[in-house]
C-alpha cells in the first residue's frame, strides 16, 4: 500500500483502496491464493490428484469444503465493513452465492488450471479486500481450510445456478452468523470473539447513520 500511494503521490493523484468508490465501477479487491505440498511426498503440487474426477487431490477438495463451510461467517473477517459488500454481485469478480467452480470469476471459491498442462494448481478466494486485518483474516481461513481437511469433508458438486445459494448481504447478516459458528468462535476465544464481534457491529451501525449521505456521494462519483 504504501508503494502504490507513493507512487500516485508521485503524479500527483491518490490512491484509494475502499472497496467500492463508485456504482460504475467493479472496485478493489484482495483475492487470496492457496496451495499446498505434503512434505512426505516428492511432488511440489498436493493440490492436484488427476485420478480424481474434479482433477483435485482429497486433502485439497477437503480444504476447499472446509472454507465454504464457513464462508457466510467468515465473511465478518474477510469483508468487515458495509463498504465492502457494496463489491459483492454480478460482474465484480466476486461472487455471490456459496459454492466454487474451475476457472470462473464469477464464484467466490475458484480453482486455479495451470495454462500450459489445465491440471489444478491453487483455490483462490475472491471475497476479500484491503479493509480487512489481513493477520486475522488469514488465520480465520486457514483454521476453517484445516478444519475440512481434519474432518475428512468431501467436496460438495461444482456450483451452478440451480445449486447456487445466497451469500450474506450486509455484515450485520455476516456477524449474526458468525455468533452461531461454534468452531470460528473457538478460535478466536470468547474475549477476542466478544470484542470483534462488539467492534464491528459498532462501526456497522455508525456507517448505517450515514447511510444517505454516502450513497449520494457514491453514485456521483
Amino acid at each position: 500500500r504504501e508503494t502504490i500511494s507513493a507512487c500516485a503521490k508521485k503524479y500527483g493523484m491518490k490512491a484509494l483502496f475502499l472497496p467500492k468508490t463508485s456504482s460504475t465501477t467493479a472496485g478493489n479487491g484482495l483475492h487470496l491464493h492457496f496451495s499446498f505440498r505434503d512434505v512426505r511426498s516428492s511432488s511440489d503440487n498436493s493440490f492436484l490428484d488427476s485420478t480424481q474426477s474434479t482433477g483435485i487431490s482429497r486433502k485439497g477438495g477437503s480444504f476447499i469444503e472446509g472454507i465454504l463451510d464457513h464462508l457466510p461467517s467468515l465473511l465478518s473477517f474477510s469483508l468487515p465493513t458495509n463498504n465492502s459488500f457494496r463489491r459483492i454481485g454480478p460482474g465484480c469478480w466476486t461472487g455471490s452465492t456459496l459454492g466454487w467452480s474451475t476457472e470462473d470469476k464469477e464464484v467466490p471459491v475458484r480453482v486455479c488450471l495451470d495454462l500450459i498442462t489445465q491440471e489444478a494448481t491453487n483455490v483462490e478466494l475472491k471475497l476479500c479486500d484491503a479493509t480487512a486485518n489481513i493477520y486475522l483474516e488469514l488465520a480465520m481461513i486457514l483454521a476453517a481450510g484445516m478444519e475440512g481437511i481434519k474432518k475428512g469433508r468431501k467436496l460438495r458438486p461444482m456450483a451452478t445456478d440451480a445449486t447456487s445459494e445466497p451469500l450474506p448481504q450486509s455484515l450485520q447478516e455476516s456477524l449474526d452468523l458468525l455468533k452461531n459458528d461454534e468452531f470460528l468462535l473457538s478460535i478466536l476465544g470468547p474475549e477476542l470473539s466478544t470484542a470483534y464481534i462488539a467492534v464491528r457491529e459498532s462501526e456497522a451501525q455508525n456507517e448505517k447513520s450515514l447511510e444517505e449521505e454516502v450513497m449520494d456521494a457514491f453514485h456521483k462519483a
